[in-house]
């Protein structure tokens, strides 16, 4: 499961429902999107929601990653 809500993508969103956040669209494997609405609906988060929390696990990782290599060089 995700950990907690990351309070930079919380401070994205605006009342009303309106957002600051970029559009980004995919096509996924059938499959997939059917795993990712179990997933929300066992946790009571939108696929949407999800997503966004695994790309921003993603970077995050990808950032350190890049950050080692960086420091590993000098």
């Amino acid at each position: 499961m995700l950990d907690a809500i990351n309070i930079d993508l919380i401070q994205e969103f605006n009342m009303g429902g309106r957002t600051n956040l970029d559009r980004v669209v995919t096509y996924i494997p059938p499959e997939w999107k059917k795993e990712l609405e179990e997933w929300g609906e066992e946790d009571e988060r939108s696929v949407s929601w999800l997503v966004a929390k695994l790309i921003d696990k993603a970077l995050k990782e990808r950032r350190e990653q890049k950050n080692e290599v960086v420091i590993g060089n000098r």
